[in-house]
């Protein structure tokens, strides 16, 4: 009976084991705990103490901190954790954490971003700037383009464009999409607003540049003027009161006009020549700065627009008119003066604009704008002289054409000269061509003759020779033929062995001979009667033919 009640006890227990880790894992874990964490985003985390034994009794942290941690990680404040649970699935009770999605913060290209830290230790010194986290105030490190995950409770990230700390950017110095902070063409000139401990770099404008390029800089901590490097024209123009250029007012009115334009006042650059007259002229100036000499020049005067209107500019009027009210009005118009002009007015601006850490390319007096009193004698005279001139070289080219007509005509004529005794050469080389093949065939005809008559006497010896050789040659070869002949017939014993011999010669190599008994007698007796009988006979049917038997075999 006890057995059963402990069997049922033990059910029980199991039983309400499963299902409370059912309640526990299933119901509480999962479905109310379980916080899924989408990419692009992390957890804020406040935690509000363990549940139900601590509640209003752990300490809060005080404000602008985040939650102390023991050794083990668990909170030991009641308030908000540093830490943020990245994207993933995430189980926190909500009886002890209150959470919060956060999405990461996102830097494009173009863009930087600037780090307040709310919370961490005061930095001694006043310094706005910290350099190492966990300090509160402005973080000198920037964030780069990029994704970020930073507990807005204890930070503060500012979007700045990445150029923010440019002060001044000339007009079209950086195009759309274009990243760069230095655009090619132009440097950087660095004035930081505080020092920096880490790079041992001062307040003020650094004497080191930027070059052209992408940088990321904190512009709490720098300010960045762009200057253009190389060349610049800076020209002064007269004008007339409607708008236009004296120069086009001049052609249109014509040099010798009695009417002076109308001058706009403070256009160009006017004083009076030394004998009272009023002067006005162009000039352009192309000058520049250096790379090195861009941080001085923003230290002196700032801007590239600052150094064109507070130097270039006054330099250039105060120099010319300077110059210019030494001379007189024909001086500043005509002859070596002006170009004195010129060159003293180039080498004083030169010389100031060095003096002031510029440079000068060259400088140009463009136009010199005389009243029509000074200009129209001087232009008339100077118009007589060019029309002399003209007249005098109308003559020159006359005489010259008159040269040249005859120069030509006497190259016709040498060329039919000519022509007429390259004929007459023609002609003569041919005919002495023509006689010289007359006299080289009839030498040939004779020649040939002669070469035929002595081969005609070659051949004829040739042919009795041979003829004489052939006859000579067959007598031989029938004396060695007869000789041999008679030497056969004698080594075989005479004209019968020789006979036999050509007769036996002449027999098949397969010839049967057969032997019959006759009767009585002897057997050879026989057989040589029988041999004589048959080679007589053969020798009288076969005394014609023999003569044509082939020469046996020595």
């Amino acid at each position: 009976m006890n057995n059963h009640r402990w069997i049922r006890s033990a059910r029980t227990s199991a039983f309400l084991l499963v299902l409370a880790a059912f309640g526990y894992f299933g119901i509480w874990q999962w479905m109310v705990c379980r916080i899924e964490v989408p990419p692009g985003n992390s957890l804020l985390l406040r935690y509000k103490g363990p549940f139900p034994f601590a509640i209003g009794k752990m300490e809060q942290a005080p404000d602008g901190t985040l939650v102390r941690l023991d050794s083990s990680g668990r909170p030991m404040q009641v308030g908000i954790l540093e830490a943020m649970p990245g994207p993933g699935r995430h189980f926190y009770s909500p009886l002890e954490f209150e959470t919060e999605l956060v999405p990461d913060i996102l830097i494009e290209p173009g863009k930087i971003g600037l780090v307040t830290a709310k919370v961490g230790r005061s930095r001694a010194g006043g310094s706005y700037l910290v350099d190492v986290e966990g300090d509160r105030g402005v973080w000198r490190r920037v964030l780069t383009p990029g994704r970020y995950r930073f507990n807005i409770y204890g930070y503060d990230v500012k979007l700045v464009d990445v150029d923010a700390c440019v002060e001044t950017r000339p007009k079209s110095a950086k195009t759309a999409g274009d990243h760069a902070l230095i655009p090619p063409g132009y440097v950087g000139v660095v004035t930081n607003k505080t020092g920096n401990p880490l790079t041992r770099e001062e307040q003020g404008i650094q004497d080191d540049i930027l070059q052209p390029g992408i940088y990321f800089l904190n512009p709490e901590e720098k300010r960045i003027d762009i200057i253009s490097v190389g060349f610049n024209e800076t020209t002064q123009v007269v004008r007339t009161r409607d708008g236009s250029s004296a120069v086009n007012i001049n052609a249109r009115l014509g040099e010798t006009t009695a009417k002076d334009p109308d001058y706009l006042p403070d256009t160009g650059i006017e004083f009076p020549s030394n004998d009272g007259f009023p002067i006005h002229l162009d000039y352009t100036a192309i000058w520049g700065i250096m790379p090195d000499q861009a941080p001085d020049v923003v230290r002196q005067f700032g801007t590239l627009k600052d150094v064109e209107q507070k130097v270039i500019l006054p330099q250039i009027g105060s120099i010319c008119r300077l110059h210019g009210s030494k001379k007189g009005a024909v001086d500043l118009l005509v002859g070596d003066t002006r170009e004195q002009f010129q060159t003293d007015t180039a080498e004083e601006l030169a010389s100031v604009l060095g003096q002031k850490n510029l440079t000068l390319l060259f400088g140009l007096t463009r136009h010199i704008y005389v009243p029509n009193q000074v200009r129209e004698p001087i232009q008339k005279a100077r118009v007589a002289e060019e029309l002399t001139k003209t007249r005098e070289q109308e003559q020159l080219t006359a005489k010259a054409q008159a040269d040249l007509s005859e120069a030509k005509a006497k190259v016709i004529q040498e060329q039919e000269r000519t022509r007429a005794e390259t004929a007459k050469m023609i002609a003569e080389v041919t005919a002495e061509g023509e006689k010289k093949a007359k006299e080289i065939e009839a030498t040939t005809e004779r020649d040939r003759a002669q070469i035929d008559a002595k081969t005609a006497i070659v051949q004829a010896q040739i042919t009795k020779t041979l003829g004489e050789a052939n006859a000579k040659t067959i007598e031989l070869s029938k004396q060695a033929e007869a000789e041999r002949y008679r030497q056969y017939v004698q080594s075989l014993g005479g004209p019968d062995a020789y006979n036999r011999y050509v007769f036996a010669e002449g027999l098949p190599e397969e010839i049967r001979l057969g032997i019959f008994y006759a009767g009585p007698g002897t057997f050879w007796t026989d057989l040589k009667g029988f041999e004589q009988v048959m080679l007589g006979k053969l020798a009288e049917d076969s005394s014609i033919g023999i003569k044509k038997v082939a020469d046996p075999k020595p």
